[in-house]
């Protein structure tokens, strides 16, 4: 019976029925300059053209990614977008343009007749969180294909993957009928327990892959102004909603991995709607607010290493950083070679992570993913190391490791290798 309850609890309860609905007032920015130059702001154009200029030349290490990324291109030519209108249930504001996920970790209680109250498991993801009753997996696939989209349209100038891109961004952002509210109000909830929770926030760290698509259909003039003005609304409403709302907030002054991922979201739609003034100085309380707050004085981080999958969790939020790090570079602000009054820095995270992506020492935290701890550092640790390296201009790692070999097929195009 507990089986029967466990998958079909979705279908057959109101999903959230404890907390009233979160009202925000979001209000639009007013004489933003949307940034309008031809540099990306998310990824580095000079990186994306010396991936280009090894294609051309044939090297394979960069041939066998650009073919990959064709296959997956061409994929997604024959999807459906699946807007968030499609869900089977309604959120909590009877709106189904709101998004809505759960909590990923959190399960059926096994010692109660009917599941409640749920509990929670670390690091175990509740298949019943990805389904279709909820916005998570359409969310992913959504942001995951515009990067594909945006990536084989650079690389291969064929126009089908723009005009691709383009139609998901039109019915997510911009048809009245089916796009996505600016706001996550309702997102990573618990049943019977909280319509939403910051947490949920996390789940749009990918709007990156949203501006870069946006960013290459204007530099290409194939959006309209009616279609650029929408876009560039609804992007201005959820920054609003990012710095004004009550999850918002908690995000900013959080302590961990979902706080260096807001600030993310945070300074590159700052970026990209011109409010250069308000990046710069969220980075320059980055120095304090998540290095100093997050790494100590001998580079651990932890926040993350008590995590059940701390090989997930401790090279994503320093990657995160990372990226935050080029993020400044750009604006004046140097967060990579910053350090604390105690010592705590990005590069003090790196060198202490660098002999268990070396293979030096055996990894002493708990990790409970498949594939155990030696999947984690080929899939999370290893990458991570050769995107920072690229990044900084200086091999964090002996090169005899070959971590670049451990990148994914758009890792090896966008962040193409320091030293190979």
């Amino acid at each position: 019976m507990k089986h029967i309850i466990y998958f079909l609890l979705l279908a057959n309860i109101q999903l959230f029925a404890a907390n009233p609905t979160v009202k925000t007032t979001v209000k639009l920015i007013g004489k933003q300059k949307i940034a309008s130059q031809n540099k990306l702001i998310y990824l580095n154009n000079d990186r994306l053209q010396k991936a280009k200029l090894f294609i051309a030349k044939k090297d394979t290490f960069y041939t066998n990614a650009y073919n990959q990324l064709i296959v997956e291109a061409n994929l997604e030519l024959t999807k459906k977008t699946n807007p968030v209108t499609n869900k089977d249930k309604f959120p909590p504001s009877g709106n189904k343009h709101d998004y809505l996920s759960i909590a990923p970790y959190w399960w059926p209680n096994p010692n109660t007749a009917d599941g409640f109250p749920w509990i929670l498991k670390d690091g175990e993801i509740n298949p019943m969180t990805r389904s279709n009753n909820t916005d998570q997996v359409r969310l992913k696939d959504m942001m995951d294909g515009l990067n594909i989209l945006s990536m084989a349209y650079y690389f291969s100038g064929d126009i089908k993957y723009a005009e691709k891109a383009k139609s998901v961004l039109k019915i997510w952002f911009v048809d009245d009928s089916t796009k996505v509210n600016p706001n996550v109000n309702f997102g990573q909830g618990v049943p019977r327990v909280v319509e939403g929770r910051r947490a949920g926030i996390i789940e749009w760290k990918g709007s990156s892959n949203i501006i870069t698509a946006v960013q290459l259909l204007t530099f290409n003039k194939l959006l309209s102004a009616s279609e650029k003005k929408t876009l560039n609304t609804w992007i201005s409403d959820y920054y609003n909603w990012l710095k004004t709302s009550p999850y918002g907030i908690e995000n900013d002054n959080g302590l961990q991995n979902h706080s260096t991922c807001y600030d993310y979201q945070m300074v590159g739609i700052a970026l990209y709607l011109g409010l250069n003034d308000e990046a710069k100085s969220r980075l320059e309380a980055a120095k304090i607010k998540r290095i100093a707050t997050q790494i100590k004085p001998d580079g651990t981080q932890p926040a993350e290493l008590g995590r059940t999958r701390s090989l997930h969790y401790v090279p994503m939020n320093l990657i995160t950083m990372t990226y935050l790090a080029e993020m400044g570079k750009s604006i004046g602000v140097d967060l990579f070679n910053y350090s604390s009054a105690e010592g705590s820095s990005i590069r003090k995270a790196y060198q202490i992570l660098r002999p268990y992506a070396q293979r030096d020492k055996v990894w002493p935290y708990k990790h409970i993913e498949d594939g155990g701890i030696e999947k984690g550092i080929d899939d999370e640790l290893k990458p991570a190391f050769s995107i920072a390296s690229t990044i900084f201009g200086e091999e964090l790692i002996d090169p005899s490791a070959q971590v670049y070999k451990y990148l994914s097929y758009m890792q090896r195009l966008e962040y193409p290798p320091l030293f190979k």
